[in-house]
């Protein structure tokens, strides 16, 4: 943590590849006063300019490389995106999540904000339609994309990380509203939520435990 005036900030690591995400994620992190890392697969593609976002280009599978970005960092935020395929080969996001693990672990850094969808279940889930409906709906559409969400998911619970898994539905591009609606399937709420919403959110939870090794869902 680091003493900025009267304001301390975090300095975060941002990996992403899903262009929303993104954009929403690194914006509210710098409003939110954090000093952010961005490492990304294209830095060409970055249009935000500030003084506290520093950009690295590498790949998500070079651990030397993640593990020099995440030196002098606090936190990680993941944004990388998945497939949404029916069937692919390479699981990239899954062998990037176990490079990021050995990389945070060799820095000491223990918070990680990631995020999934419904379908991958956790324990507090009550049973409900947002949680049964996506599974089964993924499992017959997006089954390679459920497989590497699910296995992503186990390789969270399996590591020693102060995680949380912000499980969302259908993300929109639409203005933010604040008005996030969180729940494990017993709280009312739409499948949509704006992506706005979905990156604020997640900024949110840096300054949080409530959800430390746990998967929130929200909607709108």
């Amino acid at each position: 943590m680091v003493n900025c005036g009267e304001r301390y900030v975090y300095e975060c690591d941002y990996i992403w590849s899903n262009r929303g995400h993104r954009e929403v994620a690194v914006r509210y992190a710098l409003q939110s006063g954090h000093r952010v890392t961005a490492y990304v697969r294209n830095a060409r593609k970055i249009t935000e300019a500030n003084e506290n976002l520093t950009i690295i280009q590498g790949d998500i599978c070079d651990e030397q490389k993640m593990i020099k970005a995440l030196a002098g960092q606090d936190a990680v935020v993941w944004c990388v995106g998945i497939p949404m395929k029916k069937s692919y080969q390479k699981m990239e996001s899954l062998e990037g999540h176990k490079t990021l693990i050995k990389a945070m672990e060799a820095n000491r850094v223990k918070r990680l904000v990631d995020w999934g969808t419904p379908s991958v279940h956790f324990s507090k889930d009550k049973k409900s339609l947002i949680t049964v409906v996506p599974g089964i709906i993924a499992g017959i559409v997006f089954t390679q994309a459920k497989k590497e969400m699910v296995a992503i998911a186990k390789v969270l619970q399996e590591s020693n990380l102060d995680w949380t898994l912000v499980r969302f539905m259908a993300p929109q591009d639409t203005c933010y509203t604040g008005n996030v609606k969180v729940g494990f399937g017993d709280t009312k709420m739409k499948f949509s939520i704006s992506r706005e919403d979905i990156g604020a959110f997640m900024i949110k939870m840096l300054e949080s435990d409530t959800y430390i090794h746990s998967m929130p869902i929200i909607g709108s």
